[in-house]
């Protein structure tokens, strides 16, 4: 079983290094599906849509398919979104999820080897965490990441119970885009986030005691030197940020400079030292990458760690 996952702080690139981390495992003959994405995008995978899914990675690729009718298209998203109105009761809220039961629509994890989720999710809590906590200032309100940690936590519960307990158990191949690593933009620091979450209440979260209990085998982190100036910060900005909107997090420079520093440090390898070990669980191995390496160095950096792990595996 391998669970990976690849992150850093903001406009790291961790969108292009899972992509290439997909084209690397289909390059190998793997079939890989893609979770991320809505209810309705995780709905796509189940069995009953099979006559749909079997030769996609995600929903967005069948919908752009210039060789499926328009027709089809239509009748998959109406068929999807039926199934979750219905009359109104518990019976037809039926989710996506690998488990076999009463309430949910079944995806059969053994219809791929390669499994793609990312956070925060943008179904459930996750989709708070998009639409709002990182969001505040659209609400005339403002950052507060001890808000956000307590939704990152029900995220996970969900997306543990009902995807990544049977993939592990499946020892199915998972990639994820960002995890619990998420508590370098949640935990308090005296000057920068005073509003953060204490690391002892972090680790402690119902969520949390899933994600450090069934860790991550492998972490990827691209980042910059623990020391990145807020000149050399702004630089970068200007240079990846061109036409992208620009969520609380990433306008502001001093957490910015805070989360890379966390990345970039011993300080991220404790996290999971400590928690790990509480829940039973092995602390993932860490691999770091310079964030200024242009995209193709990064992508054959990453391509010969995963050979690597394949191989170790």
């Amino acid at each position: 079983m391998i669970d990976l996952v690849i992150s850093g702080p903001d406009m790291s690139g961790t969108g292009t290094q899972i992509a290439d981390t997909i084209n690397f495992f289909q390059s190998l003959g793997k079939k890989v599906k893609d979770l991320r994405g809505t209810e309705i995008d995780a709905l796509f995978h189940a069995e009953i849509f099979s006559n749909y899914n079997s030769n996609f990675l995600n929903l967005r690729e069948f919908l752009n398919g210039t060789q499926i009718s328009q027709t089809e298209k239509e009748r998959f998203v109406f068929e999807a979104n039926n199934l979750m109105i219905g009359g109104g009761t518990n019976e037809d809220l039926k989710v996506a999820s690998c488990i076999q039961n009463q309430v949910s629509t079944y995806i059969n994890p053994d219809s791929a080897d390669v499994w793609i989720l990312e956070e925060p999710t943008k179904r459930g809590a996750g989709q708070v965490n998009r639409a709002l906590e990182q969001q505040r200032t659209q609400y005339n309100s403002s950052l507060d990441s001890t808000a956000a940690a307590y939704c990152h936590s029900v995220y996970r519960v969900d997306e543990f119970l009902r995807f990544r307990k049977i993939l592990r158990e499946k020892n199915k191949i998972i990639v994820r885009s960002r995890s619990e690593e998420s508590a370098c933009y949640q935990i308090y620091d005296e000057n920068y986030l005073k509003n953060g979450i204490s690391r002892e209440v972090y680790i402690s979260l119902p969520g949390h005691q899933f994600a450090f209990g069934y860790p991550p085998t492998h972490v990827f982190i691209v980042c910059a030197k623990p020391d990145w100036t807020r000149e050399e910060f702004l630089e970068m900005k200007k240079n990846r940020s061109a036409g992208r909107f620009i969520d609380d997090h990433e306008a502001n420079m001093d957490y910015q400079l805070l989360t890379n520093r966390r990345y970039a440090t011993s300080r991220f390898d404790e996290l999971y030292q400590e928690a790990c070990p509480k829940y039973g669980a092995t602390p993932p191995q860490i691999s770091r990458f310079n964030i200024y390496c242009t995209k193709e160095e990064i992508k054959n950096q990453m391509t010969e760690k995963i050979k690597t792990i394949l191989n170790y595996e």
